[in-house]
């Protein structure tokens, strides 16, 4: 059998067994291991007479795979590792999840294949190349790549999380003073609480005329379950007996009572939640919305376009937080390349190192 009919016969029975490919390689490697090649062995008995096989494995099992005996102190080499590392490669590294994985049964198969190591330890070591490259080439058309490919998936920027880092929410012309902050704080609160209904107004309605506790209102039914106070500047310790009243109402009530400032001076932070209120400023919220994914940052987005637009009715800050969006999205997609190619179908691939075992 010269390598042709070999490599037709291989093609032939590929379709049902298809781990034969891993053995084909695995013997041409296990076979160049040894330094078969040149020594003009005619047939696999004939390279076993020098090469003994071991039916007993160094546990003292009976060995289903093929081992031999490499002669002196050079101890042995399994026909194994080389199957492992065809299908690693085919598998791991190529990523053809429809080539079999079953190291053990395709090693034990290995007498199946008598024909071909007859033929393979005749090969000269070139001929063993040129049929390893056709087998490893065949096997990457027939099996399709089940690769990910980056490329195809679609993400959003963290566009909340820009907001809060970059967004200015010091009022421009037209705007409310504290109306920018108030809504980023309306769309975390949203977004963080979807199964809550979510009140709020414009800025300096008051809560009180309104028959509310905080100036954003989180509800189960008839339940208060969150309320939350926004401080658009640096909270002082002075300012806390202010926040006493609101500590009140939420204590009551049962209700989560947060005070959410753009900071707080020393000592302020301990002093509200002496309160039972729970103090955050801006890098609180930063760090939580870090780990929010797109999309729930996407609903926080929409949220403060809604207060924007349909609570404040401001134009002016509508306007501006649609333009930074737009700009976000800009950078964001600019900054979104592909991933870099790389080749799928390489030839060849590092055959491993045996460690020799003393027999």
């Amino acid at each position: 059998m010269n390598a042709d009919e070999l490599f037709q016969d291989f093609e032939k029975g590929f379709p049902k067994r298809k781990f034969s490919a891993g053995l084909l390689i695995a013997f041409i490697d296990f076979l160049k291991d040894l330094g078969i090649p040149g020594q003009k062995f005619k047939s696999l008995e004939d390279m076993l007479r020098k090469y003994p096989r071991q039916q007993i494995t160094a546990a003292g099992q009976h060995a289903n795979t093929l081992i031999v005996n490499r002669g002196g102190e050079a101890g042995t080499v399994s026909l194994r590792p080389f199957y492992n590392e065809a299908e690693r490669y085919f598998r791991a590294e190529k990523k053809r999840f429809d080539y079999p994985s079953c190291a053990p049964h395709a090693t034990q198969a290995w007498a199946d294949y008598l024909p071909w190591l007859d033929a393979l330890v005749t090969f000269a070591s070139k001929e063993l190349d040129q049929l390893r490259a056709k087998v490893v080439d065949y096997v990457l058309a027939k099996l399709k790549s089940q690769a990910f490919d980056a490329a195809s998936i679609e993400t959003d920027p963290p566009l909340f999380r820009l907001l809060l880092e970059s967004f200015s929410v010091t009022a421009q012309k037209g705007e409310p003073t504290g109306a920018a902050y108030q809504g980023i704080v309306f769309g975390f609160v949203r977004a963080d609480n979807p199964h809550l209904q979510v009140e709020i107004d414009k800025v300096r309605t008051g809560s009180k005329r309104l028959q509310r506790v905080g100036d954003i209102d989180c509800w189960e039914g008839s339940r208060l379950a969150i309320s939350a106070e926004v401080k658009q500047f640096t909270l002082k310790p002075d300012a806390v007996p202010d926040l006493e009243a609101f500590g009140n109402a939420t204590g009551k009530r049962g209700a989560l009572g947060m005070v959410i400032a753009l900071a707080f001076d020393e000592g302020a932070r301990d002093e509200i939640e002496a309160l039972g209120l729970k103090a955050l400023d801006r890098n609180d919220l930063l760090r939580i919305v870090e780990l929010w994914d797109p999309l729930k940052q996407r609903t926080a987005v929409q949220s403060l376009v809604y207060y924007a637009q349909h609570v404040e009715k401001n134009s002016s800050l509508t306007d501006r937080i649609k333009a930074f969006l737009k700009l976000a999205e800009q950078a964001a997609a600019k900054v979104a390349t592909p991933v870099d190619a790389v080749p799928i179908d390489e030839p060849q691939f590092p055959t491993p190192t045996t460690k020799k075992k003393k027999s």
